[in-house]
């Protein structure tokens, strides 16, 4: 029969050597005593070699940079630590690390403890931030002031969710639409095509010498966005009938006709810049209905008027629009 080698236990063994002798000679972690780790004085970004890692605060930094410095046995899986931090002053943590790992099928634990001298820099976005550094210019110019907001709007949103890295130094109304000075190039070309395949337009993009480095031109980038004054879902007042503009491609539009004979066509975006856009919808109560002939609460002038709907119309939504002194009923 096999015993262990060490204590001369019956089995179960592995590697020759029983449960408890494992326990005791294994050891399932290690850390270095002393560490030094460097953080960003600004942001608590974590440096690591050849970049630098976000972290919303000191701890979670130190935290980190803690977890990575264990050293596991290699032949323990299902590892876990519980970390414990005291910070000893503005630059200096001790840890207390509860180490969990299975090692052949025997659960091992252990408690190592190090400490953490930090040494502060500024990282490369935080001192991009202070300097007023950027590469590219977003200008996005419209006449109308409801798809300006919304495309400031989706510049901002993607601005907040974005790295760290990629910023404005600056941003703000010019006359005209708003500026944006951006700190990646590449992301600033990002966003004005996607500006423009939601809102329509053109974008129009140049670049001024700035330097040389390392031997290369450095340029920056200006991406002039020219929106229209049309969205989708706008109503327009064309040839006398009401249009809805159902999809925007660049410099094109998709216009779906909203009466008999319910055609669809598409336009030259240019083409609709002195075209009527009617005001918001309202909403139609019907006063009542034989088949297809109704009664309807004009919304606007609030009288009942006759109205025969669509013949394929399944009772859904009526909504009407004012252009001059003529209400318009759409059968949606």
């Amino acid at each position: 029969m096999k015993v262990c080698l060490k204590c001369g236990a019956e089995p179960p063994l592995v590697s020759q050597l029983c449960h408890s002798c494992i326990r005791q000679s294994v050891e399932l972690s290690t850390i270095s005593k002393n560490q030094g780790m460097i953080c960003c004085k600004s942001c608590f970004s974590l440096k690591i070699p050849g970049t630098w890692i976000e972290f919303d605060d000191l701890d979670s930094s130190v935290s980190h940079f803690i977890n990575e410095s264990i050293a596991w046995n290699q032949d323990a899986s299902k590892q876990n630590s519980n970390l414990s931090l005291k910070q000893l002053d503005p630059q200096k943590f001790r840890a207390s690390i509860d180490c969990e790992g299975d090692y052949h099928g025997i659960i091992l634990n252990n408690t190592i403890k190090t400490e953490i001298q930090i040494k502060f820099q500024v990282c490369q976005t935080c001192s991009r931030q202070a300097g007023g550094y950027y590469e590219a210019i977003l200008q996005v110019r419209t006449k109308r002031k409801s798809i300006l907001d919304e495309a400031v709007e989706m510049v901002y949103n993607q601005i907040d969710s974005a790295p760290s890295d990629f910023f404005t130094t600056e941003a703000g109304p010019v006359r005209g639409g708003y500026d944006f000075q951006l700190s990646s190039t590449e992301k600033a070309r990002s966003i004005s095509r996607d500006l423009m395949i939601k809102l329509g337009g053109h974008v129009i993009e140049t670049n001024t010498l700035v330097g040389r480095k390392d031997g290369k031109d450095l340029l920056r980038h200006t991406f002039g966005v020219r929106l229209p004054s049309v969205g989708v879902r706008d109503y327009l007042f064309m040839d006398d009938k009401v249009w809805k503009i159902a999809r925007l491609d660049k410099r094109r539009a998709k216009i779906v006709l909203l009466s008999a004979p319910y055609s669809q066509k598409t336009v030259e975006v240019d083409s609709l810049r002195n075209t009527p856009i009617l005001d918001e919808s309202l909403d139609v109560q019907i006063v009542s209905n034989r088949l297809s002939e109704y009664q309807l609460l004009d919304p606007f002038t609030f009288k009942t008027v006759e109205a025969i709907s669509p013949k394929d119309w399944k009772e859904g939504k009526i909504r009407a629009l004012r252009y001059g002194n003529d209400t318009f009923f759409i059968w949606d």
